[in-house]
């Protein structure tokens, strides 16, 4: 990280992105008070009932589009007090963007693997796919959209079917 900044310092801000930035995050502001619970209500039953620990294919398509529908009707919702010191309830707005935001990319990882690994178990495909062949799930956002990509794992340490113990001594 601070070989990043260093190399990154002598870069001037990007006024652009700042001043789009604070835009979006003023928003809420700009647009007639609403029902903040409603929205997070809804965003944790989209997530505990179609991103869960039991997932397949249509709960997470169907949980796409209530998360983009949630994004929209947060986007068009805003917040009584002007006031920018101390206001829970933008915190909350600005909050429920970012949690929006990440489910997307849970939800699109989710879709993504096919196959079932620990916890995450896809019922379109119980198998637990080949060690060996492990990957990463990569998500980048462009634009609106999110984009996945998968990485293979490195096994640095020890590879599948390898042990760090010694056979010789006992348990």
């Amino acid at each position: 990280m601070a070989a990043w900044v260093r190399d990154r310092a002598a870069q001037p801000p990007d006024e652009a992105a700042i001043e789009e930035s604070v835009a979006s995050h003023e928003l809420p502001f700009r647009l007639p008070a609403g029902d903040l619970g409603e929205i997070r209500e809804a965003l944790s039953e989209c997530m505990w009932n179609d991103v869960g620990i039991l997932r397949d294919a249509t709960g997470l398509q169907r949980a796409l589009a209530t998360l983009g529908q949630l994004d929209d009707q947060l986007s068009r919702t805003g917040v009584a007090d002007g006031q920018r010191v101390f206001n829970l309830t933008w915190q909350d707005w600005i909050n429920l963007k970012s949690l929006i935001a990440v489910s997307r990319v849970i939800a699109t990882a989710a879709l993504g693997r096919e196959d079932s690994r620990g916890a995450h178990f896809r019922e379109d495909f119980p198998e637990t796919g080949s060690l060996p062949g492990s990957s990463y799930s990569v998500a980048r956002l462009a634009g609106q959209r999110v984009e996945l990509s998968h990485r293979p794992v490195a096994f640095t340490r020890v590879a599948p079917g390898e042990t760090l113990l010694d056979p010789a001594v006992e348990p």
